[in-house]
């Protein structure tokens, strides 16, 4: 049945009078060939959705897993998932459409979006030496080794002379160099005389160089040249704007023009900045305000410059209705927060894990609604709602950034804020309320008293059909009523010998009695 449905899902694909065994290479080989042709089409959601059906044959195609964890990748899917891919697709090592360096470079450039630089240099000590190697350990030097990125730079360039990508990487360490008030060294400047010598045959490769290359070249006309050039040529990118509109190849109305352009890629901050920076005009500067409070799109912003956003913001019509917060950078955010008329209203937050476990299968998700930003009405965490007293709990994980006067706020994760933690949960919670244990349907409410649990009450709709009694946080006594006619029968001791549990943990009480009594009897 399974096979059925994998041939019927692709009418293109040719059917087989008999479906063989799912261990079988050969009908492997042309699922991983399928996938690869739609891959090479752009049908990437394609790919990804009959791949992941395709665990049959992971055991025997490592490519079924390479294009998996490629296809995972490319649509966004948390690097933890990428990574386990590859790893099935090393343990396989069956290779026919791939090569398992292709696999190794793929999990390279995912160590590296997660800042594991050791791991990823290591990874690399394991492929052939050659320009995408080089490249990817100037990557790595840039964000982790400065001091050793200049020599090997210059080693590279010496090596791979018509390589553009070692280019690229180097225009952007001068570019972050800028942003951070940093001036050139002599050894930056030696490294910069020796590209822009061979900048004219690069361009050929690369036109985009030309424009990543004008901040930095003291012939400015020649510069102008370069990116009319570019421009005449190409469908400029909108962070070519910044070079052309410093050297006068277009207006201050084109740049905004083009700037507040409908995207359907989300546009950096940084960018905004360097334009704002450029405009002269205070009727420029006020048509880029205008323009700001109206725009529809996302907004990211990547603070340590490594090319991998930390903060996405999403706009309509200058509101924000959407900010996600990633700063592992591991696909996962550890905040979301959703908006209503530009307010905060809802978050899912990530709950940093209790008692030294570590890893992100620790962390859980809660779901929090405000009442009025930042005072929290209740948070839902692990099935189970917390509820603290009106005004009480605050949660402010974001600040907000007016830009450039427009009236428009970007949201910033506040590193001072304190994490939502579940000892902070309860001992800020008036009651939490949960699914009964016990009688399907109903709900449990626990009453706290500064994080310790004094009474709990069970209902099914509106009929209440047990209340336990605590001591110094500990269950104590319990009446059920079992046979739902509105009167508790039923008596339950708790055990003398209840276990010791922690703050956090009292609410979440065992059910374990010494003996249960009729009342009356």
């Amino acid at each position: 049945m399974v096979f059925l449905l994998f041939w019927s899902a692709f009418p293109s694909y040719p059917q087989a009078d008999l479906i063989p065994a799912a261990r079988d290479t050969a009908v492997a080989e042309r699922y991983a060939q399928w996938a690869k042709t739609a891959i090479d089409e752009g049908r990437w959601k394609e790919a990804l959705a009959a791949l992941e059906r395709a665990s049959d044959f992971a055991d025997v195609s490592s490519d079924i897993s390479y294009l998996l964890a490629l296809a995972r990748s490319h649509e966004g899917i948390p690097r933890a998932a990428v990574l386990e891919a590859l790893n099935m697709a090393f343990s396989t090592d069956n290779w026919l459409l791939y090569q398992v360096e292709d696999a190794r470079f793929l999990r390279i450039e995912n160590l590296i979006a997660v800042r594991a630089y050791s791991e990823a240099l290591s990874e690399l000590s394991r492929v052939s030496k050659g320009p995408k190697e080089a490249t990817l350990t100037l990557k790595i030097l840039t964000a982790s080794r400065p001091a050793e990125f200049r020599p090997f730079m210059k080693e590279t360039l010496d090596r791979y002379p018509r390589e553009c990508g070692p280019v690229r990487l180097f225009f952007g360490f001068l570019k972050n160099m800028d942003a951070a008030g940093i001036n050139p060294g002599s050894e930056d400047l030696e490294l910069l005389e020796l590209i822009l010598r061979r900048l004219s045959l690069l361009i050929q490769d690369d036109a985009e160089l030309a424009w990543m290359a004008a901040p930095f070249m003291r012939d400015t006309e020649e510069a102008k040249r370069l990116v009319m050039a570019y421009r005449a040529a190409n469908a400029s990118r909108v962070e070519s704007l910044p070079a052309a509109l410093k050297l006068g190849v277009v207006g201050e109305e084109t740049a905004l023009v083009e700037l507040f352009a409908p995207a359907t890629q989300p546009l950096d901050m940084a960018l905004f900045d360097e334009v704002w920076a450029l405009l002269r005009r205070e009727e420029a500067r006020a048509s880029f305000r205008r323009n700001l409070s109206v725009y529809s799109g996302v907004l990211i912003e990547d603070a340590d410059r490594d090319g991998f956003p930390e903060t996405y913001a999403e706009y309509f019509e200058g509101m924000l209705t959407k900010s996600i917060y990633n700063a592992v950078q591991d696909g996962i955010p550890e905040l979301t927060v959703f908006f209503e008329a530009g307010v905060a209203q809802r978050a899912l937050v990530l709950i940093p894990p209790e008692g030294g476990a570590i890893g992100p299968s620790s962390r859980k998700e809660a779901r929090i609604q405000w009442e009025r930003y930042p005072a929290v009405l209740q948070v839902e965490l692990e099935g189970a709602v917390f509820i603290p007293r009106p005004l009480d709990l605050h949660f402010s994980p974001v600040l907000f950034t007016e830009l450039w006067g427009s009236g428009v706020l970007f949201p910033r994760r506040d590193a001072l804020s304190p994490p939502l933690t579940r000892r902070a949960l309860v001992s800020q919670s008036l009651r939490v309320e949960r699914p009964s244990l016990e009688f399907r349907g109903g709900i449990e409410v626990v009453e706290l008293n500064q994080g310790i649990p004094i009474r709990a009450r069970e209902y099914v709709g509106d009929l209440m059909v047990s209340e336990t009694e605590f001591l110094r946080g500990r269950p104590l006594f319990q009446k059920v009523d079992l046979d739902f006619d509105g009167w508790m029968e039923t008596a339950r001791r708790f055990s003398r010998n209840y276990r010791e549990m922690e703050l956090e943990e009292l609410w979440d009480y065992d059910r374990e009695f010494d003996y249960i009594i009729g009342i009356g009897e």
